[in-house]
């Protein structure tokens, strides 16, 4: 199989996986008037697929790795098709969360195992537009699996529905076997890590907190927006469509962080751009004062700016990891600190506008991005060091191998 196909298929791994989200989103009121569920109880269960990313992120970018990332990715699927499979025959609440969980367990190794794959596929000339395709994934797979479910419950019923996961996961896991490396070596801790190579984890561990921080905002903003849109006057149906917009304008925005990207160019203007921008955009979304429509086109701007920092941390992250090895936990921790971000966006952004209003959920907004700004700052300006650092050891390095005439 070529390079370009190993990514399609990691990639739609990915699409498939962020399905789920938008599955359960847009089969909750059935399921919920079946199995006689409440709104907050619903939306808890609903929320379950990021469990596992925001607890054992971290402990998944160690283990995965030891196991064989493509070999897991192929559990992945077959994980994601057993949960929907249990989902489909709940009869109380007990069992689909179950059901949830499993694909939680799913989603998780989906999200650390995929992009490092990808990163390791593709050319080294390729692989910031990899990871920026990457970076794609969850609005793409939140959008067709919202419109999927929807359309096959309407015809079929959610039980039924939940055959479209079941289907699709067995597929992928069958694609994943057939196209699986002829020797995956399972690589045991501290394997393939290159001697006296800096250390790079305060470096990680900042760009993934601005990430996180990130998430909280940009999440709480797209869970609230139909409510938000509804409150303001616009039926739930145009409401909707423009959640979808909304979520979807990552998609050209991850087009300009590879471009940039791709030109290696000076990234502080567009972090400031990015991360300010949307900030303030933050505030006119959650204003009461604009008319709907107006509200509706600043979450699009949010997600336009904002989109461009996710695609830009996706892109970066294997420069600061540096080793394969690094690179599987820096995803791990990377999933940990945006899984995070989903579970507490939507309950702190609601608790704010429902106690205080909607333009305080947007100065919240604001301030979060406002914190994650100087983190995303000093993540780059240690990053460029580090390349200059890098630099400086391989040009030694080349000096010390022709000291001997045969060498050189």
């Amino acid at each position: 199989m070529t390079a370009g196909r190993q990514i399609f298929l990691y990639y739609l791994c990915g699409v498939f996986a962020a399905g789920q989200l938008g599955k359960l989103a847009a089969l909750a009121p059935l399921i919920a008037q079946d199995l006689h569920l409440g709104l907050a109880a619903m939306a808890g269960i609903t929320a379950l697929i990021e469990v596992c990313g925001a607890l054992l992120g971290g402990t998944a970018g160690r283990l995965l790795p030891r196991l064989g990332l493509h070999r897991a990715l192929g559990l992945a699927a077959l994980s994601l098709a057993l949960g929907a499979g249990v989902a489909a025959c709940a009869r109380t609440p007990g069992v689909l969360t179950a059901g949830r969980l499993l694909e939680s367990l799913g989603y998780l190794a989906v999200v650390v195992a995929a992009p490092v794959l990808m990163a390791r596929v593709a050319p080294a000339a390729r692989q910031a537009a990899a990871l920026a395709l990457w970076s794609t994934f969850v609005p793409v797979g939140m959008a067709v699996g919202a419109w999927a479910y929807a359309h096959a419950a309407g015809m079929v019923g959610w039980r039924a529905a939940q055959g479209l996961s079941v289907l699709g996961g067995l597929a992928l896991a069958v694609a994943l076997h057939a196209a699986r490396p002829r020797a995956e070596a399972a690589l045991p801790d501290g394997a393939r890590h290159a001697a006296g190579s800096p250390k790079t984890g305060a470096l990680i561990g900042t760009l993934v907190a601005a990430f996180g921080l990130y998430a909280v905002a940009e999440v709480g903003l797209l869970a609230l927006l139909p409510s938000l849109l509804s409150q303001a006057g616009l039926d739930l149906a145009a409401a909707g469509t423009w959640t979808a917009v909304a979520a979807l304008a990552n998609v050209p925005a991850s087009w300009v962080g590879a471009r940039l990207l791709r030109r290696e160019a000076d990234l502080t203007g567009a972090l400031l751009l990015s991360l300010g921008g949307s900030g303030v955009l933050y505030l006119a979304a959650y204003s009461t004062a604009l008319p709907a429509e107006a509200r509706a086109g600043a979450a699009v701007a949010v997600n336009l700016c904002s989109g461009v920092f996710a695609t830009l941390v996706f892109g970066l992250l294997p420069r600061a990891a540096g080793h394969d090895d690094r690179l599987a936990l820096a995803s791990g921790r990377l999933t940990q600190c945006g899984a995070s971000g989903a579970l507490l966006g939507p309950p702190l952004v609601g608790a704010c506008a429902e106690r205080l209003g909607w333009p305080a959920a947007g100065g919240v907004s604001l301030g979060l991005s406002l914190v994650a700004l100087p983190l995303a700052l000093w993540a780059w300006r240690a990053l460029r060091a580090l390349r200059a650092l890098r630099a400086l050891a391989d040009a030694s390095a080349s000096r010390t191998a022709c000291d001997s005439p045969a060498s050189c």
